[in-house]
Formats: structure tokens, sequence, C-alpha cells
């Protein structure tokens, strides 16, 4: 344990170097830019409007997220005996760190153009569970392109499916399954209980995702690592 958690902490300066710091960001500046509309332009809007402008800043926050694992020295460090669940954790981590203090101030500009009324009325626990679930599939689809391809950076072709995907599932989805459901609707407590399932959902398959192949030739202990993420 000790050994371990000294490797871990050794890795953390150069894990934190080697992370894309320039695409998460513009995912998170989008997100503020977009969340500072009402009160740059002094806009009056419902908790309805809110929310949506606050899933619209969770969803630029994702689609940054979805750069998290891009590596372009993959395929050149193959044999690091460092094990990959830990490599990708202390990338996660990282980016879920910086990732926490936007998000707090995502929700304090909405609050600033928000009214006291609609501040009251906005379920930030909630929406923030959704952010969370949206950056939790950003990161397990990562993982799944990197366990099953060779794509060095999965970023761009993740980005894009992060965007389709929750709109894709909220229009075919039927009523009674709705995700994006106004504050204050019968089925607002129902869509959360789905939004935990979707966020439990995405980390299991980053967990199933996440181990590094035996080798190329079929699992034969000893094998050659295919890459570093």
């Amino acid at each position: 344990m000790r050994q371990s958690t000294m490797v871990a902490a050794a890795l953390v300066r150069p894990t934190v170097r080697s992370l894309p710091w320039t695409l998460l960001a513009a995912g998170w500046v989008m997100g503020l830019v977009i969340a500072a509309v009402p009160v740059l332009f002094s806009m009056e809007l419902s908790a309805a409007v809110l929310v949506n402008v606050v899933r619209a800043a969770a969803l630029c926050g994702a689609v940054g997220m979805a750069f998290v694992l891009d590596d372009p020295a993959r395929h050149t460090t193959s044999a690091l005996p460092v094990p990959r669940p830990l490599r990708q954790a202390l990338r996660a981590a990282a980016v879920l760190l910086a990732g926490a203090t936007w998000w707090t101030a995502v929700l304090g500009v909405v609050r600033a153009g928000a009214g006291a009324a609609q501040w009251a009325a906005l379920p930030s626990g909630a929406v923030t569970a959704e952010a969370g679930a949206l950056s939790g599939l950003a990161l397990a689809l990562a993982a799944a392109v990197v366990r099953f391809s060779a794509v060095q950076v999965p970023g761009p072709a993740v980005a894009g499916a992060v965007l389709v995907l929750p709109i894709t599932a909220g229009a075919l989805l039927p009523p009674r399954f709705a995700l994006f459901v106004p504050p204050g609707d019968p089925r607002w407590e129902d869509a959360h209980l789905l939004w935990g399932g979707v966020l439990t959902a995405v980390l299991a398959a980053w967990a199933v995702c996440v181990p590094e192949p035996l080798s190329r030739g079929g699992g034969v202990p000893g094998g050659r690592r295919r890459g570093l993420f």
C-alpha cells in the first residue's frame, strides 16, 4: 500500500503536465460564457430556463472532459510498470478537481443572474448530478475507445458522441423516461433516479474498460502492453 501511494504521488506532477489543459479549458470557458449570459444581459429567467442554461454549461464541461485520455505518446510508452487503471484514475482525478472548481463558479454565476425566487427553485444538487453523469459518460466513452482501438487521441470522436447522445436520448425516450424535465414537473424525481442510474452505469463502464489488455496475442501473461492510456 505504501509503495503504491508513493508511486501515485510520483506520477501526479507528470500526469498533470501531460493533460490537454487547453482543450479542457475551452469547454469550461464556453460553459462559463453560457452561464454568464443572463448576468451580462440582465435577463430575468424562470427556474425552468435557468436549469437549461446550467445544463448547457454542463454539456460544455462534458465535451471538454472527452479529451481527458488524449495522449499522442501513447504507443511510445508501452512498457511502463504502472497499471493503466492508476494512470487513468490520476488523470481523471486531476481534471475532476479542476472541474469541481469550475462547476462551483458556474453555479455562482447563475446565482448572480437569478432572482431570489428563481435561485430557490433551482435544484442545484440535482443539476450537479446531471453534470456528473455527462462528464462520466465522456470518461467512459474515452476509456472504451482506448481499450478497444489503437487511437491515440479519442477526444474529438468522444466529444461528438457526448454532444449527440444526450440530445438524441432526450428526443427519443418516451415521456415516462424523460431525462431533461423542468423543475416542478411531476417526473422530476423519477428523472433524477434515471440520472443516478446513468451515472452508476457510466462509472461501471469505465471500470470495465480501464484494465489494460495482457498482450496482443490472446492474453499471454507477460505480453507486450498496448500503450500508456
